[in-house]
């Protein structure tokens, strides 16, 4: 009887590519030792309670979990890095007025913008009328100011109305400890809080 070529032929199959091999034994590899593990990090922003129910909820898992807060006092007192100067005079907020004279500076706040608030401050020097202690400062000690460019500054912009006299006490007492207040602005009793922040920045 003829013999069937075909049949006398071992089976052979394609052999796969050595870099699959490698491939598949490294995964394998790796399923089967949980000391390879590579452990995961999210970061949650803590605004409330609420916060750590949600992250509790990851405590049989393998990631682990960061907090940030973007509400510190240090981080809204900070100023930006890059900071355009050209519509300040439109906002309110925590002002400055510095005398062109000593160089000193009187610290306020305004829910108007800066530049109704510094026509008033000059119409009380030229009225001679020391109603505020920045027309004091000058008319007492015949000292000179500029004009809106050169005087008036914003230190901070500030949205809630609620916030303007907690900022403004914040920035008389930092320019009070570094001698840089008008002696007729009065500095009100150190807040520690606020002295926790001078001391760490």
């Amino acid at each position: 009887m003829a013999k069937d070529p075909h049949h006398s032929k071992k089976q052979q199959f394609p052999r796969p590519p050595q870099t699959q091999l490698k491939r598949h034994t490294q995964q394998k590899t790796h399923t089967d030792n949980p000391d390879n593990k590579t452990k995961k990090w999210a970061t949650f922003t803590y605004y409330s309670h609420k916060v750590r129910k949600i992250t509790n909820l990851f405590k049989q898992t393998d990631i682990k979990i960061a907090f940030r807060s973007t509400n510190t006092i240090l981080q809204q007192t900070r100023t930006p890095r890059t900071h355009d100067t050209s519509s300040d005079h439109n906002k309110n907020g925590i002002y400055k007025l510095q005398c062109r004279t000593c160089n000193k500076s009187y610290i306020g706040q305004t829910n108007r913008n800066l530049s109704v608030r510094y026509s008033k401050h000059i119409r009380y020097i030229k009225n001679n009328d020391p109603q505020s202690a920045y027309a004091q400062h000058i008319l007492r000690n015949i000292h000179k100011y500029g004009t809106l460019t050169d005087t008036m500054s914003l230190l901070k912009h500030i949205h809630n109305p609620t916030k303007l006299i907690p900022y403004e006490q914040l920035y008389i007492q930092t320019f009070h400890q570094h001698g840089e207040l008008i002696h007729e602005q009065s500095a009100t009793d150190p807040n520690p809080l606020f002295q926790l922040i001078l001391d760490t920045t």
